[in-house]
């Protein structure tokens, strides 16, 4: 069980790397904000790819542990293309590859982590919890030891390579995965040839436009931090984002185990708290409105999370659980990434950051007033127990 949690922890802690830094990679090669726009996106159309490929072999074969190393080792690859490409071609290259299997080892570590745990949310978020330990930990310290040079492409590149060789290590360590159980309905579902249900469907549209609020942070807070703001602490700002999702989705996780609240809830406390967040950030661009908005990540994203993981696990068959995870994952967070990041370049570079989180609170807002809507559906037995 410690490598399974190390695991979680050094893999979340690529993503300390990979998140804050990939913008700056790209303005260090020399592009604009509308082509650095353009290159995120086809980072996130590669992230989309990637896991729902990946997922259904996995659902079909479930050799979950070779996927990993095999996705591990490609996605370390790309790392290396992209901090030392010379060209544009160079640099597509590498973040299709990044992109493709680094997002497709979430999904498949998430699957196994629920299936391990038998879909139990308190178990998962803890373990869970510890993927975001390590993004802090490695934000903290990055931060503290003013590493990486973020005028060097090699050096951020190079740290992410080292976590990703203690990751693979760790994985070697792994056991079998544990054995799939024969599907069990829930009474009162009537059968179907389906492997998910309505309240699938609709969950996901409210999920994307959650996600397409949040892709303007994503896709554009590192940049609005040091060009906007003057402030240099990227790092130390995403710790303290992770840090506070940290408490609040271990809450998230026992509430919704022990039946108190919905998955439903969840996300409308999320898009609420969206809506906040980018209005501080448009109206307050200081470092006490950045330090209140990055506090708001809590209730976005760590109430946001464990329900949209306990959601999807429920609402599709088991026998295609991280094929949902991974649309949760790809259509759900990685689409609207895509519009966000194409989008968000044109709005910054024609009408500022204000403009841009001001108008993508509208989507966060959105996803809330739906969830009232379809409150019925969202509410309706699920598909399996675990």
């Amino acid at each position: 069980m410690v490598i399974l949690y190390s695991s979680f922890f050094f893999m979340y802690s690529i993503y300390a790397i990979v998140n804050p830094f990939l913008q700056v990679m790209l303005r260090n090669m020399g592009y604009s904000y509308e082509v650095v726009g353009v290159l995120l996106s086809l980072f996130e159309i590669a992230g989309i790819v990637g896991p729902l490929l990946v997922a259904r072999q996995v659902d079909k074969r479930g050799n979950m542990k070779g996927v990993v190393l095999f996705s591990t080792i490609l996605s370390s690859l790309g790392m290396t293309v992209l901090m030392l490409s010379t060209s544009i071609a160079m640099t597509v290259l590498g973040l299709v590859l990044l992109a493709f299997f680094l997002r497709s080892l979430m999904p498949v570590l998430d699957s196994y982590a629920n299936n391990l745990f038998n879909g139990d949310s308190q178990k998962y978020t803890l373990i869970r919890s510890f993927g975001t330990v390590g993004f802090v930990f490695f934000s903290l310290l990055f931060a503290a030891t003013n590493q990486p040079d973020l005028t060097s492409n090699v050096s951020i590149g190079t740290y992410a390579l080292i976590i990703s060789c203690v990751f693979f290590l760790l994985v070697l360590g792994w056991k079998r995965e544990p054995r799939r159980p024969r599907n069990q309905d829930l009474g009162g579902v009537e059968q179907t040839g389906h492997w998910f249900d309505r309240a699938f469907v609709v969950g996901i549209f409210i999920i994307a436009l959650n996600r397409m609020s949040m892709s303007s942070i994503s896709s554009f807070f590192s940049l609005y931090l040091v060009e906007e703001l003057k402030i240099n602490a990227i790092s130390l700002m995403n710790a303290l984002a992770a840090g506070s999702e940290f408490g609040a989705m271990i809450i998230a996780g026992i509430l919704i185990q022990r039946r108190k609240v919905l998955p439903v809830h969840m996300f409308i406390a999320s898009g609420f708290a969206m809506v906040v967040r980018l209005i501080i950030y448009a109206l307050l661009p200081s470092y006490s409105g950045v330090l209140a908005g990055q506090l708001l990540h809590s209730i976005g994203y760590g109430f946001f999370h464990p329900a949209a993981i306990y959601f999807v696990s429920r609402r599709v068959r088991r026998s295609h659980r991280t094929l949902g995870i991974s649309i949760y994952i790809s259509l759900g967070t990685g689409l609207p990434a895509v519009l966000g990041s194409s989008l968000g370049g044109l709005i910054v570079e024609s009408f500022g950051y204000r403009t841009l989180f001001l108008s993508y609170s509208l989507f966060a807002l959105a996803s809330a007033l739906l969830c009232f809507v379809f409150y019925r559906t969202m509410t309706t037995p699920p598909l399996e127990k675990v």
